[in-house]
């Protein structure tokens, strides 16, 4: 199973509201969605898409960046939810950093929520009191302990949960460079192996920040350069790369960035062609650029996000071998 981790923004819940009836019939990823403002609108739209869909799905409870930041459950998190059910398909989600004050944590989850909420951790710091959070945890339905490789190494877990059971690796896989114009020079490299792996290293699942990354970034700005960042399978069992396309003719000053996207667009669709990639978003982009239309840096996102959601997706479909 494939656990995306995405943020609440405009185009990232896009991204899944517009695949969901795909991810519905492979039934192989279960999104983890940190909302960072008002679950009404966008959010709300997303996850009643997954629900129709049957798509498994967490919402974090306790969001660490945006709007409704805070150590203990968010407010309007827990109205939405008494609101508009999660139904059969969704959980929530709690992140635990190394000050979280587990039992304050705990105690709020069980007072909003009661111990029938099927409750996924997110790890992202080592934790204190782990007996207490193991055992609380489970007794309030955990299912899904996702482990960031980045702040916690898997061996945390060892004395956290001795059964093994329901354990997640969750990696940053994207390299991310200063400026757009700094990708130029390194065009290509290894994006994943966790795919191949996470089985025989003892995981049920697997999980990445997609082509964004794990740092939040609050808002956008005009670039000099314009980068679009695509994953892809060279070899069937092999690792799953990442090239990024990015303008350099244009690069001077932040003027024309429709003409910047088409010249990276005019990359990426060139490079789709000589090996024959044909992802639901690669049609999107060819057609942007046999169209000469630019879609707005948000869509591009989009794009990308549905590119790697759909090439995971399809490579664990694979009947094994």
């Amino acid at each position: 199973m494939y656990f995306p981790y995405l943020r609440g923004k405009q185009f990232e819940l896009l991204a899944l509201k517009e695949l969901s009836g795909f991810l519905g019939e492979t039934r192989n990823v279960f999104p983890i969605i940190e909302p960072i403002r008002s679950p009404d609108g966008g959010l709300s739209r997303c996850l009643r898409s997954l629900s129709d869909s049957s798509v498994p799905y967490a919402v974090v409870a306790n969001p660490n960046v945006g709007e409704l930041r805070g150590e203990l459950i968010s407010d309007s998190i827990a109205a939405f939810v008494a609101q508009e059910s999660l139904g059969e398909k969704g959980s929530l989600a709690l992140l635990i950093h190394e000050n979280t004050p587990v039992h304050q944590l705990l105690e709020a989850f069980e007072d909003r929520f009661g111990h029938n909420s099927r409750l996924v951790l997110v790890h992202k710091g080592l934790a204190g009191d782990l007996e207490f959070l193991s055992t609380e945890s489970a007794r309030l339905g955990r299912t899904y302990n996702v482990i960031d490789e980045g702040f916690v190494r898997p061996r945390y877990f060892r004395n956290f949960d001795s059964a093994g059971l329901g354990r997640v690796t969750l990696r940053d896989a994207f390299l991310r460079a200063e400026r757009n114009a700094d990708y130029l020079p390194r065009e290509e490299s290894d994006f994943t192996d966790d795919h191949r792996f996470y089985i025989s290293e003892g995981w049920v699942g697997f999980g990445d920040y997609a082509t964004i990354g794990e740092p939040y970034v609050e808002g956008g700005f005009t670039p000099r350069a314009v980068a679009i960042h695509w994953t892809y399978e060279p070899n069937p069992n092999g690792p799953i790369k990442i090239r990024s396309f990015v303008s350099e003719a244009t690069n001077g000053d932040i003027a024309n960035v429709g003409g910047k996207f088409l010249e990276a667009a005019g990359k990426l669709v060139a490079f789709l062609d000589n090996h024959n990639i044909h992802t639901r978003a690669s049609e999107v982009m060819r057609q942007h650029f046999a169209d000469g239309t630019y879609p707005g840096l948000g869509i591009v996102k989009k794009l990308s996000i549905q590119n790697h959601l759909e090439l995971v997706s399809t490579i664990l479909a694979r009947p094994a071998e």
